[in-house]
């Protein structure tokens, strides 16, 4: 028995229902984020424009009303044709930075890196043509400093990036967009002393890392430890460097320049054990050699020669003094062959006298 065709009257409508709801799909809304809703519905509360950063989309803030700097909020992405909300993004800590002498928040702060970073940016990080979204969703970058969910522009919406909004959260802040060299910084830290910034390239739209480099100036030689990372086939293949640390050097007991290049040689406390140490710089104040650096070194001072010396491997180094303490000579002697270097004339700081002390 053949079934009876649907009057053309319903066939249009179930049609037109089709359509509304493909359209409404289309802009389907997705949500991000942390939140207790309860409690936020509870409280009082207030939304806030953002209107002028984009010709398709606009968004709304709606924060609470308490009188702090970071607050429960959720921030709406629209399309401005249609209304639909096209992005949710919600988090116990946001920030309302209103213009100035009106309602509507701020859009596109971004000063890098500890200065004011809004709750949306809207630019072309992977540079593609097509502008993108961050919504702020919380303080989770270093410091309880802002983080962000990315959102890449497509053709018809956004789609959430994985790999962008995990450079927004493990850094400080947002990232930074070069669009001439086509890559992206980031910068993180801890405490005063230590400091690191990667580079990224855009492959295929992507980020992929390209090189890391770390500074520390609290390690136990008193030294500037520089770390170099680069990625070489996807492994990342790193190198130290250490540098004389000339901002907040430590306490000098000895240096002099050596003949004729003027290569420093400096003797100074060591901020590990109070012990003398040493240390050969160049003109970049690279450190060429560091000493003691390995378990068993130590450096020795014979009075009656005015004579300090310390050995590594098959080679050892001497510095020559005469009666006042000051040097006259250095001496590198290898397999029993003895080679003396001259010093620069008036480039003598402090004495053999100072290190002498220091060992006693």
């Amino acid at each position: 028995m053949r079934a009876s065709p649907l009057p053309r009257t319903l066939v249009r409508l179930l049609a037109c229902g089709l359509a509304a709801f493909a359209s409404l799909s289309t802009f389907a809304s997705e949500t991000f984020g942390e939140l207790d809703s309860a409690h936020f519905q509870s409280l009082p509360r207030s939304t806030y424009p953002l209107e002028n950063f984009s010709e398709r989309y606009r968004a709304t803030l709606e924060i609470s009303d308490q009188d702090d700097v970071f607050r429960p909020g959720i921030i709406s992405v629209h399309d401005k044709q249609s209304g639909a909300v096209l992005i949710q993004v919600r988090s116990e800590e946001l920030v309302l930075d209103q213009q100035t002498g009106s309602e509507e928040v701020r859009a596109n702060v971004h000063e890098l890196p500890y200065g004011e970073q809004s709750v949306l940016i809207y630019q072309d990080f992977n540079l593609d043509g097509i502008k993108d979204l961050a919504l702020m969703d919380g303080q989770f970058s270093c410091y309880h400093g802002p983080s962000y969910q990315v959102f890449l522009g497509t053709a018809d919406g956004f789609r959430h990036s994985a790999s962008f909004t995990e450079l927004a959260q493990n850094y400080c802040g947002l990232f930074e967009v070069d669009e001439k060299a086509r890559e992206i910084s980031v910068f993180t830290k801890d405490g005063c002393c230590w400091h690191e910034f990667s580079t990224y390239a855009l492959e295929n739209g992507e980020p992929v890392l390209r090189t890391r480099s770390g500074i520390g100036h609290n390690d136990p030689s008193g030294l500037v430890v520089e770390t170099l990372g680069e990625n070489r086939d996807g492994k990342l293949v790193s190198s130290t460097r250490r540098y004389w640390n000339t901002e907040d050097p430590p306490t000098v007991l000895l240096a002099f320049r050596l003949a004729p290049a003027g290569k420093r040689i400096i003797l100074f406390e060591s901020p590990n054990d109070e012990k003398p140490a040493y240390v050969a710089v160049d003109k970049n104040d690279e450190a060429v050699l560091l000493y003691p650096e390995n378990a068993g070194e130590r450096i020795v001072y014979d009075a009656a020669k005015r004579q300090l010396s310390f050995v590594r491997g098959d080679t050892t180094y001497r510095i020559l003094g005469d009666g006042e303490g000051q040097p006259t000579k250095m001496q590198v002697e290898v397999r029993g062959k003895v080679t003396d270097l001259k010093l620069l004339p008036g480039e003598v700081e402090g004495s053999l006298d100072q290190v002498a002390r220091l060992l006693q």
